[in-house]
């Protein structure tokens, strides 16, 4: 409980409107509860990006373009989190290499899916940029054709 609404309220309000009293406060539950189960902000952040990046991944069978609806759809607010996650992360090494860990997974999954590692990764990045220019556009998830890009990288049949 306390994971999605310090998410939902990350992507609402970024990092300036934030703190662990307004994730309490969203999540209903009484004051000192997130220190009680987290010690302190930075292990509720860790907690949150830790729950973001596992539901973040591809789920088994679904194609890019129904993870890029997802993300810009009934997950945009996380997504925008995710950004404000990335944003922080250029001054924290720790947190830098969360965020890291879950693109190479990302690269991972990809792979097993068939692309060679290079491409994969470059559809990875391409793929974020593409998601990122959507929600800073506030365009529909429709807009952006996952498909087309990955048809880009995949090697002539």
């Amino acid at each position: 409980m306390l994971l999605i609404a310090g998410l939902d309220l990350l992507g609402e309000c970024g990092f300036t409107g934030w703190s662990m009293r307004r994730v309490e406060d969203a999540a209903g539950v009484p004051h000192g509860t997130a220190r009680h189960h987290f010690s302190n902000q930075r292990g509720l952040i860790f907690a949150m990006v830790r729950h973001l990046l596992s539901v973040d991944q591809p789920a088994e069978n679904e194609t890019p373009h129904q993870q890029i609806t997802r993300w810009l759809g009934v997950e945009s607010g996380w997504t925008r989190a995710r950004y404000e996650l990335i944003v922080a992360s250029f001054h924290d090494e720790e947190l830098a290499r969360e965020l890291v860990g879950a693109r190479d997974r990302l690269v991972s999954v990809l792979v097993s899916r068939g692309m060679a590692r290079d491409d994969a990764a470059c559809v990875a990045a391409s793929l974020d940029g593409l998601v990122l220019d959507a929600v800073l556009r506030r365009s529909p998830a429709e807009s952006v054709d996952a498909e087309a890009l990955i048809a880009k990288w995949q090697p002539a049949q």
